[in-house]
């Protein structure tokens, strides 16, 4: 895991560089490089988190004949054995790091190199000869990529900040992305500053430095087929069986391949299945002793501190607990918000920042249970009622009764909060919104609804779940987190599994729960999920939070609303009103809880503007950088 820089088509100022390096070096404290090509306008940086060949493994890398450099961020699995297929072919290899198999796939395949690669990565690589940059993201997104396009050229990193302190790209608040009206897609979502995109997952994008020109291309699909949305007729235990046992060999695979490390190796272990059954095949494929790290909530009134101890009794783990108060929280909100570049509206990321931290002290590397919700519909009833939704629609496509019925329950606590958040300061929002709705509809297609779902859930998936709750606040701590239920093999198995396979008598990821029989005891592989949230991550602003979040009222007065110029501070008051009702009855319980969501997101919004724009804090750290930053060799150096 590490941190990577690209500039296309400009040059860099020496202290543009530093600063790149100084916002970048959480992401790789183990060392630094940069390449640049000045008559070419190609720059690269890279800071390295070493996890794999931690003698050889410095980059930026180059091929045998310098025609190829690259700097990439994440791990290609199963990369000896693509290693071992290359040097039959009569490649030769400089390092031992699994990042150079890059290098020669792409000269052995070009653009096809993608196909072969199995992991969690982004990166850029320059084709010299071919006068051809190409920025390229795994299959999921689970390694960040953001890209900014200026004036003759483009700016890549792994997060928004390197792009702004390199001082090619000024950073501005992208007032429509905070718009609750403007549906964002995940493939063209508004990023919180304004000329800010990502390399949507499964993609690259290859520009032409000849000519200016770039293309961004997709090559994979993670289309769900149609065939799985269908009702299975009847009782089908013996193909139920066959595909438990098909999910049990991929996962055991994935798991396995993720182990391989030259620094220690950890578990994130909540004690619910998807973190249990990781952890039961790390140790069936382990040879060291296995450290497990879970996060309990003081005062959430819940018991899954015990499940965790229960699990990590089972799998033999030697388990750490961090216990966490809701001022721990408070107090670590600004340096979380600074890491995860993405407002949120609960303090959930925060105990993953800290448990990052925690976690940081005993392993390099953790594998975790993310992606099992949403390969294997785990989301009760978010995904229950979009297959109902499938299967019990009228004929005219109208949803079912009991659908509607849930609509309008939820309208009420959901709608006033929103209505807070439309009055901006700028009526060219509204303008926006009337030319979207004067838009043609897309056409319509066959597409099942669950399918559909389950897509746009992936599909969101780095914007949140391997965002703030992800990527970031691991590696805010140097630590590299791994995936096995995002592996595209297991997915590319899961896809074609019956719906009904899944989600079976109201019991979520089901055909995960058979796969782990015989793996986890029956009373810990059927427990019911009852996810992340706890009591101590819900803001409540204007009661038991009240002392915690007085710190922050700067960035809620008056004054700050007309300086930031994003919400109306009419809004804030609309929404603080709501935040302070009684929660007598459940919608009301609802509807303070969303308010002082939204009071959160104001308030976080608030900060970026400090932090990026009124005080960017890259300037404030770059002397406290010059005094630990790791030894780097000069830029000429690493050219031919």
């Amino acid at each position: 895991m590490c941190g990577i820089f690209g500039a296309v088509g400009h040059d860099l100022a020496e202290s543009g560089l530093e600063s790149v390096f100084t916002v970048l070096q959480h992401r790789g404290p183990d060392g630094e490089g940069l390449f640049i090509d000045a008559s070419a306008k190609v720059t690269l940086a890279h800071t390295r988190l070493a996890v794999i060949d931690l003698a050889t493994g410095a980059q930026p890398l180059h091929s045998e004949d310098d025609s190829l450099i690259l700097v990439a961020n994440g791990e290609i699995y199963d990369f000896e054995r693509i290693r071992a297929s290359l040097e039959a072919k009569g490649c030769r290899f400089r390092t031992k790091s699994d990042s150079e198999v890059i290098l020669h796939l792409y000269r052995e395949y070009g653009l096809g190199c993608f196909e072969h690669l199995r992991g969690e990565f982004a990166f850029v690589l320059y084709d010299r000869a071919k006068h051809l940059v190409i920025a390229a993201r795994d299959r999921f997104g689970i390694k960040p990529l953001y890209l900014s396009r200026v004036e003759g050229g483009f700016v890549f990193a792994s997060e928004m900040k390197a792009i702004f302190a390199s001082g090619l790209v000024r950073p501005k608040l992208n007032v429509n992305a905070f718009d609750p009206l403007i549906d964002q897609e995940p493939a063209n979502a508004s990023f919180p500053f304004e000329g800010i995109e990502h390399v949507p997952p499964a993609s690259y994008i290859a520009i032409d430095l000849e000519t200016g020109e770039s293309r961004i291309a997709r090559y994979w699909c993670g289309e769900i087929p149609a065939i799985a949305a269908e009702a299975v007729a009847g009782p089908d235990d013996e193909r139920a069986a066959a595909c438990a046992g098909s999910v049990l060999r991929e996962l055991e695979e994935a798991v396995r391949l993720r182990l391989r490390a030259d620094v220690p190796v950890g578990l994130y272990l909540s004690g619910g299945i998807d973190s249990a059954f990781v952890g039961a095949l790390m140790q069936r494929n382990l040879r060291s002793p296995l450290h497990s790290f879970s996060i309990s909530f003081e005062g959430s009134g819940r018991n899954e501190r015990e499940f965790a101890r229960l699990a990590a009794g089972f799998v033999g783990t030697e388990h750490h607990e961090l216990k966490v108060t809701k001022q721990m929280l408070w107090d670590n909100l600004e340096h979380c918000l600074w890491f995860s570049e993405l407002p949120f509206v609960t303090l959930a990321p925060v105990g993953k920042f800290l448990l990052s931290q925690k976690a940081r002290k005993f392993v390099t590397v953790v594998l975790t249970g993310e992606g099992a919700d949403e390969v294997f519909l785990g989301y009760r009833s978010f995904f229950q009622r979009a297959i109902l939704e499938t299967r019990g629609g009228d004929r005219k496509g109208r949803p079912s009764p009991r659908l509607r019925r849930l609509k309008l329950r939820g309208f009420a606590s959901k709608i006033v909060p929103k209505l807070s958040l439309m009055l901006f300061h700028n009526s060219r929002r509204a303008e926006l919104r009337r030319a979207r709705g004067n838009a043609s509809p897309a056409p319509s297609t066959a597409k099942p609804l669950i399918n559909a779902v389950q897509e746009a859930r992936i599909a969101g998936m780095p914007l949140d779940i391997l965002c703030y709750l992800g990527d970031r606040e691991e590696m805010a701590h140097s630590l590299e987190a791994r995936l096995p239920f995002l592996d595209h093999k297991l997915y590319d198995l899961a896809k074609w599994i019956p719906v009904d396979f899944k989600v079976r008598d109201g019991l979520e990821k089901a055909i995960l729960r058979d796969a782990a029989k015989g793996v986890l005891p029956d009373d810990m592989r059927l427990r019911r999920k009852s996810g992340f949230m706890a009591t101590s991550e819900v803001v409540d602003f204007f009661g038991s939070d009240r002392k915690a979040a007085q710190k922050f009222g700067r960035h809620l007065s008056k004054q700050a609303f007309e300086r930031v110029q994003v919400f109306s501070y009419g809004a804030f008051v609309t929404a603080s009103l709501l935040a302070r009702l009684p929660p007598l009855t459940r919608p009301l319980k609802r509807l303070r809880r969303n308010s002082n969501k939204v009071v959160m997101y104001m308030l976080q919004v608030h900060m970026l503007h400090e932090m990026f724009i009124a005080e960017p804090l890259w300037a404030k750290s770059d002397e406290r950088r010059r005094k630990t930053a790791p030894t780097r060799e000069p830029a000429d150096a690493l050219m031919p």
